[in-house]
């Protein structure tokens, strides 16, 4: 039962499953963060991601990586407007951002439902070619989307390590009123959160939707993968967010593998559960003063 092959391909399939939650999970964690926004319409930027990637790589014909960049991006952009228009307005107001973005991700879906319809569609494998490790032959497109997650991922570690703006949103997270004492553009850094957040979630929302089938309707699994890393790892922390991430990426391939999809839910479901009994905070949160 537990032979080489086996393992091998748990092992990549739970790869693949990281790269995607701890992308969805960061662009989640990164809005409650600084701004203490819950995002409900998260999963509605995931979907759009899918049908950005749809039309860019499926209709369009663009190279793969040229395409799920330019998804990336369109997303990103465009959800600039529904931050000039809707999120700024509930910014530091967590209970009432739960109530109005829940309204915005309806608005969203049923506007998607109205312009492309109802029905399921898929995108095209990036690679059509198999690569060989051992006994084990595994789709190229599958590593090539673990290597895109891994270089957004990369890139976004570098950025916020590295670059004076990264500090900033950094700072923004641990205290937003120190961070504005420090001489911290607030509207500035909340943008660029946001901008970052959108793009990360569209990332993550077109892998899934290759993965998987894309629709109006797909954003609810992202939602509920985003709630429950985030949980794990600690409403709020960067760092839980890419630890819960890979944490359930790996349960989930392991016992969905072994033990069937039912039972990786149920799993999943109770550890979150027992976590907010024993711990409420999360893996790496902080607790509440």
């Amino acid at each position: 039962m537990f032979s080489a092959p086996v393992l091998t391909q748990v092992l990549i399939n739970g790869l693949s499953l990281s790269a995607i939650y701890v992308l969805i999970a960061l662009g989640f964690t990164l809005l409650f963060g600084i701004m203490k926004v819950v995002n409900f319409a998260h999963g509605s930027l995931a979907m759009l991601g899918g049908y950005a990637l749809h039309y860019y790589f499926g209709e369009f014909k663009l190279p793969y990586v040229v395409a799920i960049l330019l998804a990336g991006l369109t997303v990103a952009a465009g959800s600039m407007i529904l931050e000039w228009l809707v999120y700024r307005r509930f910014y530091q107001k967590m209970f009432q951002s739960m109530i109005g973005l829940l309204g915005l991700d309806i608005a969203i879906v049923y506007s998607c439902v109205l312009i492309f319809d109802v029905y399921e569609r898929s995108i095209p494998a990036a690679l059509d070619s198999m690569v060989s490790i051992g006994a084990v032959s595994i789709p190229a497109d599958k590593l090539m989307i673990i290597g895109i997650a891994v270089v957004v991922l990369l890139a976004f570690w570098g950025f916020m390590s590295l670059s004076r703006y990264g500090l900033a949103v950094r700072a923004a997270s641990e205290d937003i009123e120190i961070a504005e004492a420090q001489g911290v553009n607030t509207r500035r850094i909340y943008q660029l959160a946001f901008f970052l957040a959108a793009f990360m979630t569209a990332i993550a929302g077109a892998i899934y939707a290759q993965t998987y089938a894309l629709s109006p309707f797909m954003g609810e699994r992202p939602l509920m993968v985003a709630f429950i890393v985030v949980i794990l790892g600690g409403m709020g922390s960067i760092p839980g967010a890419a630890l819960g991430g890979v944490l359930f990426g790996f349960g989930e391939s392991f016992l969905s593998t072994f033990y069937g999809s039912a039972t990786s839910t149920f799993v999943s479901f109770g550890v979150v559960i027992a976590l907010l009994v024993v711990r409420p905070w999360g893996l790496l949160g902080k607790p509440e003063r």
